[in-house]
């Protein structure tokens, strides 16, 4: 037997033996058999001879480790309408003979970078209506004599010349149905697509809205400056505009890039935290102020800012010196200290003690010692004056008591 065709029926389960002694079989049809789901590692083994092997439309979730080993003279391989979703590395490694291998239809998000290993004589790929949106820049390494390639409809922002370049046989290329992104991202494949003597699709632009509709191989080298971001936005620079919320925008990563984007996209530092205080003074190291050791009165000093007036006619005079955390909005001034109560100035201990200046003597005195005599004699007097004082007062409290 060299021909078995079982499609079209409703097999659900393939006992992995099933297929034994048929290793003459070239062509083996196992297609729209839609409950199928999965299929044993070893189901395949022995079928030395096959070529041909259609397993389109059989709901397959996905292709198990070594699935295909051993089938060394298969050329073509139908994979088609099922719901794969993600290609393991060396699936295909003993594959060499293979030339057809159609996947289109499926759910695949993904490439990586050996999921085409060891297929060196393929000559078609078809990867349209898809989901992949992310392409190792190695996935066709092994593509060398691929001539055809489709990836049409799928969900493509940036495909890089690198990932293109072992595809030096390639005639026929269709890239349309994806949401291209038409910034600095995109100038390496729009170079490749310069030397490329092919046959292909529009790449129609999705973004910069500037670009929207125009196709990329088209494009000026000037059209492929800056950078859009993942809010779909033209990000030129972090103090270029700001938003709604009166905020800068931070630099964010592109619309699906990851750890290893172009460099003209890699995010840029966020300096927002500065943008107000552009304009204003800095702390000062010189001025320093009273702690009233009231935890809740310093957290309230820390959030206030005073403002710094600047006018040029009196060259910088009566100015208040901003001393709350550098980049906090203005708040309302704080009162002078000289208005607070007596009784609330006594605990206060400055962090810098100021010098005490003694009273000046009066020019009738005619040296220090004299001055110092007075000032004694002066305190004395005041201490009687006191004494004197505090009796009639404690009797009159007594009294009205």
């Amino acid at each position: 037997m060299t021909i078995l065709w079982i499609h079209s029926n409703n097999i659900s389960l393939i006992e992995p033996g099933a297929f034994y002694g048929l290793n003459k079989l070239e062509e083996l049809d196992l297609s729209d058999n839609t409950n199928l789901k999965s299929i044993n590692p070893v189901t395949f083994r022995g079928l030395v001879h096959l070529h041909t092997l259609h397993l389109d439309r059989c709901g397959l979730l996905e292709l198990s480790t070594g699935l295909f080993r051993g089938l060394f003279s298969l050329q073509y391989l139908y994979l088609q309408d099922n719901n794969l979703q993600n290609l393991l590395d060396d699936t295909f490694i003993d594959l060499a003979n293979l030339t057809y291998l159609f996947l289109h239809g499926n759910k695949i998000k993904s490439l990586s970078e050996n999921v085409f290993r060891g297929l060196i004589n393929l000559d078609r790929l078809l990867l349209h209506q898809n989901r992949v949106s992310l392409v190792h820049r190695r996935s066709f390494h092994d593509l060398g004599k691929v001539m055809t390639l489709y990836l049409f409809n799928n969900n493509l922002t940036v495909l890089t010349g690198e990932t293109m370049a072992p595809l030096v046989s390639l005639q026929y290329l269709r890239l349309n149905g994806n949401q291209w992104i038409c910034d600095c991202q995109a100038r390496s494949l729009w170079n490749w697509f310069k030397q490329f003597k092919g046959s292909s699709s529009e790449l129609e632009c999705h973004l910069p809205p500037r670009l929207a509709g125009r196709d990329l191989k088209r494009l000026q080298s000037a059209d492929l400056e800056g950078c859009v971001d993942s809010f779909n936005q033209i990000r030129t620079s972090v103090f270029s505009t700001k938003t709604r919320s009166g905020k800068l925008p931070t630099g964010v990563p592109p619309l699906g890039s990851h750890d290893g984007s172009p460099k003209c996209c890699q995010p840029e530092t966020d300096k927002s935290f500065i943008y107000e205080a552009k304009g204003k003074a800095g702390p000062s190291s010189h001025s320093s102020r009273p702690s009233s050791n009231n935890p809740l009165k310093d957290k309230e000093n820390m959030s206030k800012t005073k403002y710094v007036e600047t006018d040029p006619s009196k060259n910088g005079s009566n100015k208040q010196i901003n001393d709350s955390p550098f980049g906090t909005f203005p708040s309302i001034v704080d009162p002078p200290l000289t208005k607070l109560k007596p009784e609330f100035l006594e605990p206060i201990e400055p962090s810098t003690v100021p010098t005490k200046k003694r009273q000046g003597c009066s020019k009738k005195n005619k040296s220090k010692a004299q001055c110092r005599l007075t000032q004694q004699g002066n305190s004395s007097t005041l201490q009687l004056s006191l004494s004197l004082l505090i009796p009639p007062l404690v009797w009159s409290l007594l009294l009205f008591c």
